[in-house]
């Protein structure tokens, strides 16, 4: 879990305002302030969050440690574009890498879509809430085979809103030698003989068929290509 920005006095008045907006002023607010009074602040949220959360991502939990905030995107965890006014609140900010905030978007990520006050528990969300949630009771993380293994239902839904199964895809792509093979059979091995959750020795498994089956067909291949190219 992260801490929550804490507003200034002055920072304040500027969300009060905000509220006070009619409704049809209010959505596409985030980007028509920009460059308005609200930009200093937005700059701060995004700094903020990037220190509480020690630059690494709330959903797929990759660390990446940048100068440039650019690399990094200010997110809305109830998205901002169907409940634009909790868009300052802070529970509902953090940082997110780019990959999981654009596969995230604007999914509904409620219990109950029609929520009009802002939801403060963790009961109240379909995902593992970087404020609410404990993330390692949802998910479990096979950082060898890039595989994020929902352990409860919101972890499976982070998963699939966050679209975190593009890691375990690029891991099964890979370019295959012998010692490819080898070391990430005895990698996956050494993996299932400490796993005791019955779901994950049952992935480790798959996935060790998976790599052995992968890299024998890719050597056929290769060795096929070799000789009749002699």
């Amino acid at each position: 879990m992260i801490v929550a920005i804490k507003y200034t006095a002055e920072e304040k008045k500027k969300i009060d305002a905000f509220e006070a907006l009619p409704d049809e002023e209010v959505k596409g607010y985030w980007e028509k302030t920009h460059d308005g009074e609200l930009s200093e602040l937005k700059e701060r949220i995004k700094s903020h969050y990037l220190e509480a959360q020690n630059y690494t991502c709330p959903y797929c939990r990759q660390r990446i440690e940048v100068n440039h905030k650019a690399a990094w995107d200010a997110e809305h965890i109830i998205p901002k574009d169907t409940h634009p006014r909790f868009m300052f609140e802070a529970k509902n900010l953090c940082i997110s890498c780019k990959d999981c905030n654009q596969s995230k978007w604007n999914q509904n990520v409620l219990v109950n879509e029609r929520r009009k006050t802002f939801p403060d528990f963790n009961g109240d969300y379909l995902i593992s809430h970087p404020h609410f949630d404990d993330y390692e009771a949802d998910i479990k993380i096979i950082a060898l085979a890039a595989f994020y293994l929902p352990k409860t239902e919101k972890g499976r839904k982070t998963v699939e809103i966050c679209g975190l199964l593009r890691f375990l895809y690029k891991f099964a792509d890979y370019d295959c030698t012998s010692d490819d093979v080898d070391k990430k059979i005895g990698a996956l091995y050494s993996e299932l003989m400490e796993a005791k959750d019955p779901a994950q020795r049952h992935f480790l498994l798959l996935a060790i068929a998976a790599v052995a089956n992968d890299g024998a067909k890719k050597q056929m291949e290769q060795a096929m290509a070799k000789r009749f190219a002699n």
